[in-house]
């Protein structure tokens, strides 16, 4: 969906104020796991001028960020590559920022998907260096019906103070957390809603369209229903040693 800036529940002030709290400098290595359409690897050099590789499995969304990137970004000062982040020969301890924003699937499937991401990134991150992560938790336990719907991605001990500690058990200094507001999350939600139903209805013959269109009525009533009081999207900027 190419039509949003990053697909998260994070309004444009908020991340930008995410951005201005790293505080990094010119030159400095950042690399962005599960990178999306790539906004927010490219302000980032907008900002600071760092030097930036972003990956991402979809090629869709590779192509989307090599097109943003055109007039904003020298193609010598990041570059985008579409490949497996599971599989990839990151270079250790080479890192000032790791980012993986909303793409901890990235490396692990399942509920342990979170802890799986941070302690992959730990180690590709110089000492000193930060490391950003983005992902959902559970502001409430969810019900049955919803449950069914989540599948065990997120248990209901992933909550926000857990995340937090998570990042401390595996030898990591919290310096911030963010969590997205309830209209930050529907605007989101709404917008994905909107985008969906549009392209479902100017291509009525793909098939897979309207099976998609199918599944987001669904996920989009159980939101109204159930979401808004229970899933909850925070990011989480913590410190190597």
């Amino acid at each position: 969906m190419i039509e949003l800036l990053w697909n998260a529940p994070v309004s444009e002030s908020r991340m930008t104020e995410i951005l201005d709290v790293l505080e990094l400098n010119a030159g400095q290595r950042v690399l962005d796991i599960g990178c999306g359409y790539g906004e927010v690897l490219i302000r980032l050099y907008e900002q600071y001028q760092i030097t930036g590789t972003g990956i991402e499995l979809s090629g869709e969304h590779i192509a989307e960020a090599r097109r943003r990137k055109q007039g904003r970004v020298p193609d010598s000062q990041v570059e985008f590559i579409e490949a497996d982040a599971g599989a990839f020969p990151f270079e250790q301890s080479s890192y000032a920022l790791a980012l993986c924003l909303g793409a901890t699937h990235a490396f692990a499937l399942g509920s342990d998907a979170y802890r799986n991401a941070l302690a992959r990134m730990i180690p590709l991150v110089e000492s000193g260096g930060q490391l950003l992560i983005a992902d959902g938790y559970l502001k409430q336990p969810a019900g049955p019906e919803y449950r069914a719907l989540l599948g065990e991605a997120i248990p209901d001990e992933m909550t926000h103070a857990a995340n937090v500690t998570t990042g401390q058990q595996l030898g990591l200094v919290p310096l911030a957390a963010w969590t997205s507001s309830e209209q930050e999350w529907d605007d989101f939600e709404w917008r994905y809603q909107r985008i969906v139903e549009r392209k479902a209805r100017e291509q009525p013959e793909d098939q897979g369209l309207q099976e998609k269109l199918q599944r987001r009525r669904e996920w989009m009533q159980a939101y109204l229903q159930w979401g808004r009081d229970t899933l909850g999207y925070g990011l989480y900027l913590f410190q190597k040693p």
